[in-house]
């Protein structure tokens, strides 16, 4: 905005000194003016942020041994966000291998995003055609049939302060008792282009730092004043329970998750523990990655 009204000053100045007629002194400063406002409303990127793209997928494929009729199918749903843009570009290009390789798998790693997209749901419905299925597998009376179905997303939790961090969650069901869900969280330095870990924010011991913290939490979440009541209510040993390097940042502080079967029972699920900056402060050096957030 400033430079634009720098130019608006100048554009004045010039009416002036070529004595036009006052109604071209107009023209100009109404023309300079609508000028300014489009500078003003043009959307600048900062430096320290990545922009992000999405390639979605949403596929049904019926299997095609199915001779019955029984509508056996799979459905695939993906929502793929990953960075389309930086000031430098090759680190970009190594950000979008490193999106690809924690979303799909490393053997994708190599390829483009749309390339992985297109790679992985070809792959997920060879794999599922060439399936065996017997009555055992779909319920006959089902008029929608056995549906084999995988939902996989990532989502941007952090992008700023020369940092991005990101989710990425997974429902898939294979048949069987119920599916399985999953997810997993990552943290990357930008100046560096490393993942962020444990000890940048909780010190070397940071296991011993965080354990009881998040212990704490889970206490919390479920309304028990003893943790070891968690242990009576589906919750493993809670003297097991430790920070896991499965987390993500925001604004605010570091969610970790906890897959099923981490540290308890399936039917409690993934748990989420958030823990704000402020109760980091005391283990975060100036020199550490988040830093910067622990202030805003």
């Amino acid at each position: 905005m400033y430079i634009c009204s720098l130019k608006l000053i100048v554009l004045f100045m010039i009416c002036i000194l070529t004595r036009k007629p006052i109604i071209g002194h107009i023209v100009l400063i109404i023309v300079s003016f609508i000028f300014c406002v489009s500078c003003k409303n043009k959307t600048i990127i900062p430096d320290d942020t990545v922009s992000f793209d999405t390639i979605r997928v949403d596929e049904t494929q019926p299997w095609e041994n199915d001779d019955s009729k029984t509508g056996i199918s799979c459905h695939l749903n993906i929502a793929f966000v990953y960075p389309s843009s930086y000031k430098d570009t090759v680190l970009l290009h190594k950000l979008q291998s490193e999106f690809i390789e924690r979303t799909f798998s490393i053997k994708y790693a190599g390829l483009s995003p749309q390339q992985a997209v297109d790679s992985f749901k070809n792959q997920y419905i060879t794999d599922f055609q060439g399936e065996k299925f017997s009555a055992d597998d779909y319920d006959l009376g089902d008029e929608n049939g056995f549906q084999y179905h995988l939902d996989l997303k990532n989502t941007i939790t952090y992008n700023g302060n020369n940092l991005v961090s990101f989710l990425v969650e997974t429902e898939n069901f294979e048949g069987g008792a119920h599916g399985s869900h999953s997810a997993f969280g990552y943290v990357i330095d930008l100046n560096t282009a490393d993942y962020v870990t444990e000890d940048s924010f909780a010190g070397t011991d940071y296991k011993k730092n965080l354990s009881e913290i998040i212990v704490q939490k889970i206490a919390d979440a479920n309304k028990v004043s003893d943790p070891k009541q968690l242990e009576n209510m589906g919750y493993n040993s809670i003297s097991d329970i430790s920070p896991n390097g499965n987390f993500t940042i925001d604004e605010k502080g570091i969610t970790y998750y906890f897959n099923e079967y981490d540290i308890a029972s399936y039917f409690i699920g993934i748990t989420k523990v958030f823990i704000p900056y402020d109760e980091l402060k005391v283990f975060i050096t100036d020199d550490s990655p988040i830093a910067p957030l622990v202030k805003l």
